[in-house]
């Protein structure tokens, strides 16, 4: 195993890549878009090789962007610039013209699972909902009309 990437940073061996080898199919989320139709992956923002999904969020005291994993099940995610408080709603935009995301449905936890279409049209067919509740990791993915949550995709 290498200690140094080509760039000269030391890696950092991470327990969620053994657990996505060991998976026989993982849901990986390549394109992502708001309703206007600007993508949300930012290919600087890396997961486990894979591009993040860059998302403007507010709250009460400010905004700030965040990063989350595109593969389905991963709860990682990166905040800059504003601090997320676990239990707080945040209203989710697109990074690029601040354009609120849509509601696609309530969550069980009494936030909103906000839709992030696969399609550069808005298309609820072929959405991710994520929930805009802090530390609520519910949520669905509806691709061709048939839906399933993120618990039934842990099973894969």
């Amino acid at each position: 195993m290498e200690r140094f990437d080509k760039k000269g940073m030391m890696i950092y061996p991470s327990p969620l890549r053994k657990i996505i080898r060991d998976k026989e199919k993982v849901l990986v989320v390549k394109e992502c878009y708001c309703p206007q139709g600007h993508s949300l992956i930012n290919p600087r923002a890396i997961f486990n090789g894979l591009a993040g999904i860059d998302l403007k969020v507010h709250t009460n005291e400010k905004a700030g962007r965040v990063v989350l994993s595109p593969m389905v099940g991963d709860k990682s995610r990166i905040a800059l610039d504003v601090d997320l408080q676990s239990g707080e709603q945040v209203k989710i935009t697109c990074p690029q013209c601040d354009t609120p995301l849509p509601l696609y449905a309530a969550c069980q936890c009494g936030g909103e699972l906000i839709a992030l279409f696969t399609t550069p049209e808005k298309d609820y067919a072929h959405c991710v909902g994520i929930c805009n509740r802090v530390d609520c990791f519910n949520g669905e993915v509806k691709s061709g009309g048939d839906m399933m949550s993120f618990s039934m995709l842990e099973a894969l």
